[in-house]
């Protein structure tokens, strides 16, 4: 059996949806999504026309506004966005019974097996599918055809924009030859500069040293930057379940009271959470803190929100006040903490955006937005969520909060 998957990705998704809704914008060849020029807000996407001028997303507006003096900037409703996505995903599940949306604007569908329907290559079928999306949706996509889903994403970032590759079953390691290191997914900024500082700039320089030169160099990353280079990915796709909670939870090396300690691995854990849960595009009115000691006394408690919500922000604030409700508990004890976790619950469906609410909240979505897109390409550390958090008082758990120790 042939695996071979396919990986669409939206063209300028967030500049095309605004400019669907604003046909105004259809001729204005640099546009910025998110922030003012003169404001503290973050780019969200940017046209190709913008591009050229160095303006990426998560790259400050003021910023964007002076290497891009002629920019328009222009915002829109999240919710938007959710509905363009929305309708790709149906258009993507007429091609293909396994789809999985990555995120907003990109998605894969797996093709494994289907020789005998498609014997000698899937560019016809990923021409129909920009074909229709392009048709259903008004939207334009690159596609890339792979055997793994990395080289799948690599081959559609080549086709950019509106273009379709695809690389067969032995043709990976001399496609991402060609490739600069920090194109391939798992390598950030950082690790870039820091093989380049050694003089790794290239894939190919990679492939032609051995895993023990490359340990010297790197350490433990030695393994997993060789079977990247070499064009090996996943090879398998899962169906997302229908999601019931999203947690996540984690064992200290050392078991600690100290508060500003636990409120930090605490805000790591709910941005987890809530990155989380967006991927999977649901919300959650319900936020569960876990604190357990070193004699498996666990301490919970939950925290009824007044809507469902999928930002950092709002998940951090509700993790933190439960924490500070509970820590009065954790001194008494006289233990430290081993274990801290945070777990999302009552999912739904992300709400609609207030058409009144606060500029300040439709700022938070659209950074939110951007420091996805930054994560995405470069891993979750490649952008913090700590300036989205607001502080919202000491208070404690709020109606339907509760809490119960367990033995």
């Amino acid at each position: 059996m042939t695996i071979r998957f396919l990986h669409v990705d939206l063209d300028a998704f967030f500049v095309e949806v605004c400019r669907q809704l604003r046909p105004e914008l259809r001729a204005v060849d640099l546009l910025v999504v998110g922030g003012q020029p003169n404001g503290r807000g973050v780019v969200q996407s940017a046209s190709y026309g913008a591009r050229a001028f160095g303006v990426r997303a998560g790259m400050a507006s003021s910023e964007a506004a002076r290497r891009c003096p002629g920019a328009t900037f222009v915002q829109t409703s999240f919710d938007d966005y959710r509905r363009a996505s929305r309708t790709v995903r149906r258009v993507l599940q007429e091609f293909s019974p396994l789809v999985v949306m990555a995120s907003l604007d990109e998605g894969y569908l797996d093709f494994s097996g289907t020789d005998r329907l498609h014997p000698v290559s899937l560019l016809p079928v990923g021409e129909r599918i920009r074909d229709a999306i392009r048709s259903e949706a008004g939207l334009d996509c690159s596609i890339g055809i792979g055997p793994n889903r990395m080289i799948a994403k690599l081959a559609s970032d080549a086709a950019k924009p509106r273009g379709l590759m695809e690389v067969r079953e032995g043709w990976e390691e001399g496609f991402v030859a060609g490739l600069p290191l920090k194109a391939l997914p798992g390598v950030g900024p950082r690790t870039a500069e820091r093989l380049a500082s050694l003089g790794l700039t290239e894939a190919w320089q990679v492939q032609a040293r051995s895993v023990a030169e490359l340990e010297k160099l790197i350490g433990a990353d030695a393994k997993f930057l060789k079977r990247r280079a070499h064009g090996h990915g996943g090879r398998m796709l899962r169906a997302r379940q229908e999601t019931k909670s999203v947690s996540r939870e984690t064992t200290l090396d050392r078991d600690t009271a100290d508060l500003p300690q636990l409120e930090r691995i605490l805000l790591r854990l709910s941005a987890h959470v809530a990155s989380q849960l967006r991927r999977e595009q649901v919300a959650a009115r319900t936020v569960t803190l876990k604190l357990r000691h070193g004699d498996f006394m666990t301490i919970t408690r939950s925290q009824t929100l007044p809507a469902a919500t999928d930002l950092d922000a709002d998940i951090v604030a509700a993790a933190r006040a439960l924490l500070r409700a509970a820590f009065d508990e954790v001194r008494k004890r006289g233990r430290g903490v081993r274990l801290v976790g945070v777990a999302a619950t009552n999912l739904s469906e992300p709400p609609m955006a207030d058409l009144f609410e606060p500029p300040e909240r439709t700022k938070l979505r659209h950074l939110t937005a951007a420091v996805d897109q930054v994560r995405e390409r470069f891993g979750f550390d490649a952008a913090t969520s700590g300036s989205m958090v607001k502080r919202r008082g000491r208070g404690k758990a709020g109606p339907g909060g509760s809490g119960a120790a367990e033995p």
